[in-house]
């Protein structure tokens, strides 16, 4: 995968959508000194490009009844047959990675209590032993990568 070189004004387009993705090409234009118009270009050429991949709300699971984030440490015999399908159909899952290391699978996923959590791992331990934790606190919760210092600590120049 090649990587895309961003100048200054989109990375600051970026920073700005992935805080608040509903924000107006006049008000990102006003921040970054650009014409609502030349922030619709550079924009829908970041969507083209892939780099802009969609636009989502962030939604607070424990209001609608979901107050245990889990992760499930699941350690899948090599090339078993339809795992990630399986993780894939379970609604509650929020995130499933396949790894390196012990396990083959990292799942995030969502319970109403522990009952709820025990029948959702009787979904997945007929496919391989689990290691799974409840989440009590997230003192860096789930946030937007500050890209301008993150790429420039990949220069050196941080």
């Amino acid at each position: 995968m090649s990587e895309i070189d961003l100048d200054d004004i989109n990375i600051e387009l970026l920073d700005l959508l992935q805080h608040d993705g509903r924000m107006s090409y006049r008000e990102l234009g006003e921040r970054v000194g650009l014409s609502a118009p030349a922030v619709t270009e550079r924009v829908r050429r970041l969507e083209e490009l892939g780099v802009i991949k969609g636009y989502r709300a962030v939604v607070d699971y424990e209001k609608l009844g979901f107050p245990l984030l889990c992760v499930i440490r699941l350690n899948s015999p090599r090339g078993a047959q339809g795992v990630d399908d399986i993780i894939e159909r379970i609604p509650e899952v929020i995130e499933s990675n396949r790894v390196t290391g012990s396990e083959s699978h990292v799942i995030r996923v969502r319970a109403r209590s522990t009952k709820h959590l025990e029948d959702l791992l009787h979904e997945l331990w007929s496919h391989g032993d689990s290691n799974t934790n409840i989440v009590t606190s997230s003192p860096v919760p789930r946030r937007p990568m500050d890209l301008r210092r993150a790429l420039a600590r990949r220069s050196g120049a941080d």
